[in-house]
């Protein structure tokens, strides 16, 4: 399929932000104005908001404790400025997948995610070594309870497996050796029944000497006394840690699988100083970015359906309610992917279930704000310019605007991006 001009900009602006920002589009005039409004981070961020620090383990298990922060992620995605720092800062989050049903504490989420948002546009390098000892991150996965004689294998696996290298890069005996450097690091837990004196802060992570197996390790050819900082610079060290999480990123902005070569070439600009940006403009630059192939080549996820449909038309009083109820359904609400390895993707997000209650998205609007708009406009809203005549069709013979709208959603050019 040969796509317009105006869808292929509605593309570069779909992959690099979230949502379909139908307001920005038409002011676009092509695709490398989409490209340089889209990666641009001059104008300044906005603060996100300061929660709190809890003073007990009560106060820390309360839910309420990330409403404020998930309206500031949801807005800042639907109407922030800065497209490719959104765009990242979910991605990261998905790389790193971390639920706070098993975390327990909302502040740790909120605080790991002010981790990512910081350094989603930066260091790779510096991200990595964060998230290593990141408090959420060592509940999550039991780093916590990894201690010399009790050594827990589960973030020394994961961060091999879904973090750097990818399967099949490493042995078993580098997942202890691993787990092995990364010991003796846990979590000031404020107790005021049981007060203890630590070296941190309430709720940040230190490290505890006599819990860190100290004794010689080998970690893919590389051996000493190492401890968690020497793990993760051996890891960054490995070409297969910089092609893996290229070649990821080339996939989540392109749709397209990173051919062999691909992989090497951006796996080496990535590795020269693990520069998020520099690898992004890479991936940009490839011909597949812009290509007919990548263009509705990704299914498109309920977090972007919904930010789609906050962007493109008001809501009612009860629509953030609402917008958690259905993410929630769909398992796509922020904080609670569904396992280490992310949410879900691809066609598993085109069984029935979710299409169905994929519909369910279009009762975040408001009924009262949908004017009579004829099928093109309403399409246009939803960042979809390019629409086959039986879509169109079927949209047009519901006169009813709520459920034309349902229809819209459920189409097959709004089900891909």
């Amino acid at each position: 399929m040969t796509y317009s001009s105006r869808e292929r900009i509605s593309h570069v602006v779909r992959r690099l932000g979230v949502g379909a920002q139908p307001d920005l589009v038409p002011t676009l005039a092509d695709t490398d104005d989409a490209i340089a409004v889209a990666l641009d981070l001059s104008v300044p961020a906005e603060d996100p908001p300061a929660i709190p620090t809890p003073a007990s383990v009560e106060e820390a298990l309360e839910s309420g404790q990330l409403r404020d922060g998930i309206s500031f992620w949801v807005d800042r995605m639907a109407s922030g400025t800065r497209l490719i720092e959104e765009r990242l800062t979910w991605f990261w989050h998905d790389h790193f997948a971390t639920n706070v049903r098993k975390v327990r504490f909302p502040y740790l989420m909120w605080t790991q995610h002010l981790t990512l948002r910081r350094h989603a546009t930066g260091s790779f390098a510096d991200l990595l070594h964060a998230m290593a000892v990141d408090p959420a991150m060592l509940f999550y996965l039991d780093g916590s309870q990894n201690r010399v004689g009790e050594i827990n294998e589960n973030f020394g696996r994961e961060v091999m497996e879904l973090y750097t290298l990818g399967v099949g890069t490493y042995s078993e005996d580098d997942v202890v050796n691993a787990a092995r450097a990364f010991s003796g690091w846990v979590v000031a837990v404020p107790r005021p029944e049981r007060p203890i004196r630590v070296p941190a802060d309430p709720w940040t992570a230190f490290f505890v000497p006599f819990r860190h197996d100290a004794g010689r390790k080998s970690l893919l050819g590389v051996s000493g006394a190492l401890d968690a900082g020497d793990a993760i610079d051996i890891l960054l060290d490995q070409p297969a840690t910089a092609e893996f999480v290229a070649a990821k990123l080339y996939h989540h902005l392109t749709g397209l699988p990173a051919a062999p070569a691909l992989r090497a070439d951006l796996g080496r600009v990535f590795r020269a100083d693990y520069a998020v940006m520099d690898l992004v403009e890479a991936i940009v630059a490839e011909p597949g970015f812009l290509a007919e192939e990548s263009i509705r080549s990704k299914v498109r996820t309920p977090l972007e359906k919904a930010v789609t449909l906050l962007q493109a038309y008001p809501v009612h009083e009860r629509a953030e309610e609402w917008l958690a109820m259905t993410l929630d359904t769909a398992q796509y609400l922020p904080f609670l992917p569904p396992n280490p390895a992310g949410f879900p993707d691809g066609p598993r997000l085109l069984d029935p279930y979710r299409l169905v209650h994929g519909l369910d998205f279009a009762g975040v609007v408001d009924p009262r704000a949908l004017g009579p708009l004829d099928v093109d406009a309403l399409f246009e809203r939803l960042g979809v310019y390019d629409v086959s005549p039986s879509s169109g069709d079927v949209v047009a013979s519901e006169a009813n605007p709520l459920n034309r709208l349902a229809l819209a959603i459920g189409s097959p050019e709004f089900a891909l991006t």
